[in-house]
């Protein structure tokens, strides 16, 4: 099992910022992800499950999208 982090965004929060619109917050998602955040994604199996557990909490269908995935390499 390893660690990794995932930066992920929101499409449609970074489209009506930085298109001059101010972000209505309609949809319960944070202004904040216009910008990538980083969210730790502990104890996987394997990248697929990463992938599985961030579209869980951070689906697509409400504009967000995973930007990367990176294995956290811990100190020996």
């Amino acid at each position: 099992m390893s660690d990794y982090e995932v930066g992920i965004y929101n499409k449609t929060v970074r489209d009506t910022i930085r298109g001059g619109d101010d972000w209505n917050n309609d949809m319960g998602i944070s202004a904040d992800f216009e910008n990538t955040l980083y969210f730790p994604i502990r104890n996987a199996a394997s990248l697929e499950e990463v992938q599985r557990r961030a579209e869980a909490s951070f689906p697509a269908s409400m504009g967000y999208v995973i930007e990367f995935i990176q294995l956290v390499v811990g100190e020996e």
